[in-house]
């Protein structure tokens, strides 16, 4: 047989059954805007046609080969074998890859994925295929029987046309780059899934009372706290989301306010119906939600890679603190000026603190303090102190010293034990994404 790609299709019909797709897929790189189904049908009508030819030609070979592909080749094949044969009965085999199942395949999962992102209002997608392995294996073995070094998978094929059928429905376009969710196609199985990406927003907040804490740390008899993340639960209503999570910059004691600045994060909600929902009722229902103790402000939509740059950026950020301090004795303008003058432009070395060693690994960090204003209240029991200083800093042991934890501490510098009765975040240094990029 002459011609690579008869060749090729001779060898692979003489063993395998297969459907137009599956034979058409040895040859899905050659030529431009063609289906597979489109490229089997054409070659194995050309190898009829061929055989058929030298058939009439007197070729009883090639007449005896017609005979013997028809069964593999299908119905193209039947007329051509029964006008060579009279009476012959040709039954046609299975495809040997997708057991004849491929075409349905793609129509069933392109309506049903049509329909999940219509549910979840979905405008951009991507398509994913979870492959049986026997059929993968079966699909290996004829192409390194066929011997074609342009064919592409099956999982590429259903990827690509339910992702044009379902594009063709006006649903939604397939967008590589940025999709909203994933249509999970199982083949031979049937499942159609979708896998709905979170909403994800730039956001910041503010926490306007104590013992509030970030994350919602639930008990038996109810949540220990307030938390942030629990004021945002309206924000699910409007989303019709599963859970909000929240990527914060840092995070602060529970005892602690976030004032000034407020606190970067990200705002993620999962498996949301509603995708476009505008920033400011977002920022309504969640303020709504803050009991007027946290209040928030939804800045921009945000992307995943985000997500860690915003958890990369907290360790090295800038931060400062209001801290009140009580002093053993009383504290004294003197006092002030000793911490300034030994803390100031120090690097403070502190092991994991033992009020969170039990949830923490206990491990040596430095941070450096870069600026500490201290002054004595009227009744000269309490300073009240300004700390600037990189982000991961303990500023509560920083005033204790935490049994020798820290090195150096007020306590230390003022040979007195000091402790933070009070403690405000004022502000959260905050990078733009692209200059975090540019480092």
């Amino acid at each position: 047989m002459e011609g690579a790609i008869l060749e090729s299709a001779v060898r692979a019909l003489s063993k395998y059954p297969l459907c137009d797709r599956c034979l058409g897929r040895l040859y899905a790189r050659l030529g431009r805007g063609w289906s597979n189904k489109s490229r089997g049908d054409a070659v194995k009508r050309v190898l009829v046609m061929e055989l058929h030819w030298r058939a009439r030609e007197g070729d009883s070979s090639a007449s005896r080969l017609l005979q013997s592909l028809s069964p593999n080749i299908g119905w193209q094949a039947l007329e051509a074998a029964r006008q060579l044969s009279p009476g012959i009965q040709v039954e046609v085999r299975e495809c040997y890859i997708c057991r004849g199942l491929l075409d349905d395949a793609i129509s069933r999962a392109a309506y049903l994925g049509a329909e999940l992102l219509r549910a979840y209002d979905i405008s951009k997608f991507v398509v994913g295929v979870r492959l049986g392995s026997d059929v993968r294996d079966r699909e290996e073995e004829v192409k390194s029987y066929a011997g074609t070094a342009y064919s592409e998978s099956i999982k590429a094929e259903i990827r690509r046309e339910v992702g044009k059928a379902i594009a063709s429905q006006g649903v939604a376009a397939p967008d590589f780059d940025e999709p909203e969710a994933t249509i999970l196609v199982s083949f031979p199985g049937g499942d159609v899934e979708i896998q709905v990406n979170s909403l994800l927003y730039r956001a910041r907040y503010w926490k306007l009372g104590r013992n509030i804490s970030q994350a919602y740390w639930p008990t038996p008899e109810g949540p220990r706290y307030f938390s942030v993340e629990q004021a945002l639960w309206p924000i699910l209503s409007l989303t019709g989301g599963e859970r909000v999570v929240i990527h914060a910059a840092g995070r602060e004691d529970v005892d602690a306010r976030m004032l000034g600045s407020g606190r970067p994060m990200i705002v993620e909600v999962k498996t949301p119906r509603r995708r476009r929902i505008p920033l400011g009722e977002l920022e309504r229902a969640a303020n709504s939600g803050g009991r007027g103790l946290v209040s928030f402000r939804f800045e921009a939509p945000a992307r995943r890679a985000e997500v860690e740059l915003y958890k990369e950026e907290t360790a090295r950020v800038r931060k400062s603190y209001r801290a009140v301090v009580a002093v053993e004795g009383g504290a004294s303008v003197d006092d002030a000026s000793l911490i300034k003058n030994s803390i100031e432009g120090r690097t403070i070395i502190q092991r994991t603190p033992s009020r969170v060693l039990h949830r923490r690994p206990d491990i040596v960090r430095r941070r450096k303090v870069f600026r500490v204003e201290c002054s004595p209240d009227a009744g000269g029991l309490l300073l009240e102190c300004l700390v600037e200083a990189e982000g991961g800093l303990y500023v509560k042991e920083l005033v204790s010293g935490d049994s020798g934890r820290t090195t150096p501490s007020f306590s230390e510098v003022l040979g007195r034990s000091a402790v933070c009765v009070e403690l405000d975040v004022l502000w959260v240094e905050h990078e733009s994404l692209e200059n975090i990029k540019a480092k």
